[in-house]
Formats: C-alpha cells, sequence, structure tokens
C-alpha cells in the first residue's frame, strides 16, 4: 500500500495547490440548498431590478433540484422541505410556469400536505408579507425598539446569536414600515394557503399555564396592538438607532456580516428608509448580493456567503501535516494573506468579553465586527506550519494577538461557541421569531475541541487554565455511547472527531477511556464499502445516527478519532484508508456531493468544497507517518 498511499497524497496535496489563487487564499464555492435564488429574484423585484437573464439561470438551477416526486429538499437525498418549497413554487409561478401542469400541481401538493403557508416559518411569512403576498399581522413583532433595551436587560439584541442579531435589525426597520411591493401584478399565491384563506396571526399555539412561550406570546399580542392603535412613541427614533446600528457594520464589511439573510435584510430595510438604488451605500450592498451569484453557463445558484478564510486556513493546515514544506513560497503566500484577514476592529463580541482586544479571524473576504473562534482557532493552527522567513516576527505577533483574542472569548462554562462567550439564555428560544433554530450561540463541542487541539499543540497544560476548563466542557458533552454531537458539521461523527482530537492532543494518553468509548463507536458505525458516512436526518432521527452514504470526509473524520485512541492498525483502518484511496479521482480529489457541513441543525446544511480533499490528505498523511510509509 505505500506506494499507492504515497502517491494518493501526492495528488491530493496537487489538487489543493491547484484551488490557490495568485492572492493566496485557497478558492471554493459554498453550497447550500434554500432556495436562495427564488429570494435573490423576488428581492431584486422588490428593489425594481429586472435581470430576465439571471432570472432564467436562477429558474434553470431551480428546475434542476426539484426533486423526482415534486417539491425542494435542503440537503441531497433529504425529504421535501416546506419553506424551500414555496420559494421555488413562488418563483416557477411568478415566471409564468403553467399551474395545471402535473410539476406544479405535484409541488403545490406537497406544500399544503406540509401544513401550507401556514406552518411556513417566520422568515418565510415576512417576505411573502413585503410582496403582498401575505399578511403582516401572521408576521411576529420585532419593533426597533429593541434597540433600546440595555446590555443589562434579560431580553437585549446582544444575547441573540450574531447572525439572528444582524438579521433581525433590519427586519426590525422592515416590520415598522411594514412595506408591501407587489412583485407582479395581480400575482398571488393564495392556493398554498391550507384553510383557503390568508392567515391573521402568527398561527402558535400557547401552553398550557405559564411559561417563557406564553410570556412572549402576550408581549407579541401587546406590541401589534400598540402599534395598531399608533401609540408606540418611540417608533421613529427607534428606527433611525436600527438604521444607524446597522449602517455602521456596514463599514468594513462585504455586506451586512457578510452573510446573504443579513444583507439582503439591510439592503431591503435601506430601500424602505429612501435610499434610492443608485445611492453608494444601496449599490455597494446591492453589487455584494450579486457576488454570491456562481454563474455555471445555463443556471445560477446563490451562495449563502464565501469562505475564503476558512478554506485557506484548512488547506494549509492539510499541506503543513502531509509534509509540505513550511517554507514554499505557496505557504508563505497563503501565510502573509491570512495575517492580511485579521480582524483590528472592535466587534459586536466586545459587549460579552470585555477584557478583550481585537485579534481574531472571520469566515469571508471582509467581515470585520464579526470574527468567530473556530476560524481563529484553525488559522493559528495552519500559521503553525508556515515559516514566514523575514516576516516570521510579525506572524509572531500577530499569532499572539489572536491567540489572546480567542482565549478571552472563552465561556463560564468552559466551551467555546462561535461568536461570542455566555450566549446561551435557552428561554429566547421561545420567542416567535425563533423558528430558524439558530436563535443563541452555544458553546459546543466541535469548537471546544479545535481550540483544545490548538491550546495542546501549543503545550498548555489540562492540569490548568485554560485548558483545564475546555476538557472539562468536553467531558461533561460526552453522550454515553461515546460520541458528541456536532454542531457545525454533520454530525456525531464531526463532533466526535473534533472532540476526539481535542482530547488526545490536550491528555498525553489521559482520556484513554473517553477515546476508547468513542473508537468502539466509530468502528460499529463503518459500511461494507470500507468508508463513514451521516445524513442530516440524524438531527431529526436518532436511528440515523452514524448511517448514511459513505463520504470522502467522514471517512477522514472517523479515521481521526481511531487515530486519536491509538489505533492505526485495525482492520478498520485499513479499510478506511483503502476506501479512500480507491475512490481519489484523477484530478487527486474525492468527488462529494453529499452535504457534510451543518449551517443550523434541521433547517439548513452545507457543502464545502475543499472538505473533500482537506480531510482525506490529513487522514492519509498521519496514517503513512505514524506507519513510517511517508518521509518528512
Amino acid at each position: 500500500m505505500s506506494e499507492r498511499l504515497s502517491g494518493a497524497i501526492n495528488r491530493a496535496r496537487e489538487y489543493l495547490l491547484g484551488r490557490q489563487s495568485p492572492e493566496g487564499y485557497f478558492k471554493s464555492v459554498f453550497h447550500m440548498d434554500l432556495g436562495l435564488e427564488s429570494d435573490t429574484l423576488c428581492i431584486l423585484r422588490f428593489l425594481g431590478i429586472r435581470n430576465e437573464e439571471l432570472e432564467q439561470k436562477f429558474i434553470n438551477f431551480i428546475l434542476e433540484r426539484r426533486l423526482e416526486d415534486g417539491g425542494w429538499s435542503i440537503y441531497p437525498g433529504g425529504p421535501p422541505e416546506l419553506n424551500t418549497t414555496i420559494k421555488c413554487y413562488l418563483a416557477l409561478k411568478l415566471k409564468g410556469f403553467d399551474l395545471r401542469s402535473n410539476s406544479m400541481a405535484r409541488d403545490r401538493q406537497i406544500i399544503l400536505g406540509l401544513g401550507g403557508i401556514e406552518k411556513s416559518n417566520s422568515y418565510t411569512r415576512l417576505y411573502l408579507a413585503m410582496f403582498g403576498l401575505g399578511s403582516w399581522d401572521a408576521c411576529p413583532a420585532i419593533p426597533p425598539e429593541i434597540m433600546f433595551l440595555p446590555d443589562w436587560s434579560p431580553v437585549n439584541i446582544y444575547d441573540f446569536s450574531a447572525w439572528t442579531r444582524t438579521i433581525i435589525v433590519p427586519l426590525s426597520i422592515l416590520w415598522a414600515k411594514k412595506p408591501v411591493r407587489k412583485i407582479e401584478k395581480n400575482f398571488n399565491v393564495d392556493e398554498l394557503y391550507k384553510n383557503g384563506r390568508r392567515m391573521r396571526d402568527c398561527g402558535i399555539k400557547p401552553d398550557i399555564g405559564i411559561s417563557w412561550k406564553n410570556f412572549f406570546l402576550l408581549a407579541d399580542i401587546l406590541i401589534k396592538t400598540v402599534y395598531k392603535l399608533r401609540i408606540c412613541l418611540l417608533k421613529g427614533k427607534a428606527v433611525r438607532a436600527a438604521e444607524k446600528w446597522m449602517v455602521a457594520r456596514l463599514d468594513k464589511s462585504d455586506g451586512l456580516c457578510a452573510i446573504y439573510p443579513a444583507m439582503v435584510n439591510s439592503v431591503m430595510a435601506l430601500s424602505c428608509l429612501g435610499y434610492n438604488n443608485d445611492h453608494p451605500l444601496m449599490k455597494s450592498n446591492i453589487d455584494e448580493i450579486l457576488k454570491l451569484v456562481v454563474n455555471s453557463g445555463h443556471k445560477s445558484e446563490v451562495q449563502p456567503c464565501v469562505s475564503p478564510v476558512w478554506d485557506t486556513a484548512l488547506a494549509v493546515y492539510a499541506l503543513g501535516i502531509s509534509g509540505f514544506p513550511k517554507d514554499h513560497e505557496s505557504m508563505r503566500n497563503a501565510g502573509r494573506w491570512l495575517v492580511s484577514k485579521q480582524a483590528n476592529d472592535v466587534g459586536d463580541w466586545i459587549k460579552k468579553a470585555g477584557d478583550a482586544k481585537p485579534g481574531g479571524w472571520y469566515f469571508e473576504f471582509r467581515n470585520e465586527f464579526y470574527p468567530d473562534i473556530d476560524d481563529s482557532a484553525q488559522v493559528l493552527m495552519a500559521l503553525m506550519y508556515v515559516d514566514m522567513g523575514g516576516e516570521e516576527g510579525r506572524k509572531k505577533a500577530e499569532f499572539e494577538r489572536g491567540l489572546d483574542w480567542l482565549l478571552k472569548m472563552q465561556s463560564r462554562d468552559g466551551g467555546f461557541s462561535s461568536y461570542d462567550k455566555d450566549n446561551n439564555k435557552r428561554f429566547l428560544n421561545k420567542v416567535p421569531f425563533a423558528d430558524h433554530n439558530a436563535m443563541l450561540d452555544p458553546t459546543c463541542a466541535d469548537i471546544t475541541g479545535r481550540t483544545c487541539e490548538l491550546l495542546g499543540r501549543l503545550g498548555y497544560d489540562p492540569r490548568k487554565s485554560p485548558l483545564k476548563e475546555a476538557v472539562r466542557f468536553l467531558k461533561k458533552e460526552k453522550i454515553p455511547d461515546g460520541t458528541w454531537y456536532g454542531r457545525w458539521g454533520v454530525n456525531y461523527i464531526y463532533g466526535t472527531f473534533l472532540a476526539c482530537r481535542g482530547l488526545s492532543f490536550s491528555g498525553a494518553g489521559g482520556f484513554k477511556k473517553e477515546l476508547d468509548t468513542a473508537a468502539n463507536w466509530i468502528r460499529s458505525a463503518q459500511n461494507d464499502d470500507g468508508g463513514w458516512g451521516e445524513s442530516p436526518l440524524s438531527y431529526a432521527d436518532p436511528f440515523k445516527k452514524g448511517k448514511g452514504v459513505s463520504t470522502a470526509s467522514q471517512t477522514a473524520w472517523a479515521l481521526m478519532v481511531l487515530y486519536a485512541a491509538g489505533d492505526y492498525n485495525s482492520s478498520a483502518v485499513e479499510r478506511g484508508i483503502e476506501y479512500l484511496i480507491t475512490n481519489q479521482d484523477i484530478t487527486g480529489n474525492w468527488e462529494e456531493t453529499n452535504f457534510t457541513g451543518t449551517g443550523f441543525p434541521r433547517v439548513c446544511y452545507l457543502r464545502y468544497e475543499l472538505y473533500s480533499s482537506v480531510f482525506p490528505l490529513i487522514a492519509l498523511s498521519e496514517y503513512a507517518i505514524t506507519r513510517n510509509k511517508l518521509k518528512v
């Protein structure tokens, strides 16, 4: 196997290096199936922008993704999903598709079978209301007066996750203005209401007795009543406060938070505030949305954001582990680019980490106010594999600054989350607009595991802070069968991989019981073809845990769980290595169409194009090095 193994590693390296841009970053497309093409078509019309060629390319992409029996899923192989199917149906109807056709009838039947618009989420209903396709009464109240709630208040915008915060602040402006802009004369989707009429309320049933859900539902009713009676004395001032907050965060960013939902909400909010499309602020932010469009000949898809910092950090890390020279110009070029993307300004994170100074890294090209812990940890590990030559001094200084920021983002429970610390007020999941399943940004095993690996590589003592608390968090989060939940990757294979890797680098053999239990579970989940796979269905169905079609990325994650337990020799490892070598294509990559990344569990999933090359390269290289089959 030695020659085949070395050949596979070399081909994987060459493939990765071929994805590097002259600027130093590694290029990829970020895939998500959530009907963003339909959203973009409608939002451009909301702004009065018509582009027939682009609209047709969106339609072609939508048609390509339609399931054989009708409807649209949110990941390959998944069942029809209500909100995405509503949006895609809307786009097809808007473009003149025959409602009497069998395909449109099937789509409509699926929507009604899933509960119709009445069961759609609050964001779908907000968009329908803006386009005159639904009632504003059916939308949850998002009053701009939330801007006045102080930081010490039990409810304030800084207790929401960063993505929710940046989504709802512009939405609060829209909710206060309640625009209705028809996207086509006499156009409607009333046939998608299961009860045959438009909703007049949120459709959320209260609990019996006293609960946070009932509290927030009552608040929703009171707020709407105040607005209808026009006694909302602070409305104008609140809208201006929301505008000021939003506009400030458009600076040094490729759109608000550099993520699609916040970006589109911000341009619609600006439009409702009177900004014309040719206003510099509007024009630049519309352009940022259009930069997310990926044209592929006759079709176009929309990315939820771009991921160059993440992709580059992972690629450099993988190349470094494979033994690629630290002082190679490709590594130095990537290192210089990564250092240039370090945040230098204070962001929203300062609200919970007042003693921290800027120094983290973000996910995209520009997102100065929203660096995140996961990217920062991965960038720091990548930089450990780069020798910057004459710039090594600068790299070390920025490394220390980044590490200091990251450590000050540790939450009280010892774990690490994404954008904030201590973002865990679970009662906020009961607000009516929390149905995107991502209201909060709590600590999680996968990010904590990655951070533990970093600290372990740096020589931190697991018996002392901060590693001691992080390790304790990982042990507490372990599920009895030996697995960990995967918040940002699908699912238990991902969570278990990062938790075990973190423990193995932290403990020098001190966590044998936890690692052995995890390894036993991984062995039990191996597929007959030697690989591993897990479907996003495991987030909803516990019987799907660790089950799914084998993928290269998940096979690599599983192998690294076994490595963490000291297993490089079992038949499970040999079969997993053989799966990776056999399934590598001629380019050096592994074809992977399944979504193995997680955005919000049960709501949206992702495909990172480089996952199928980065992680197999790491798994093959660590196996080869340990078995003395690769000299580095």
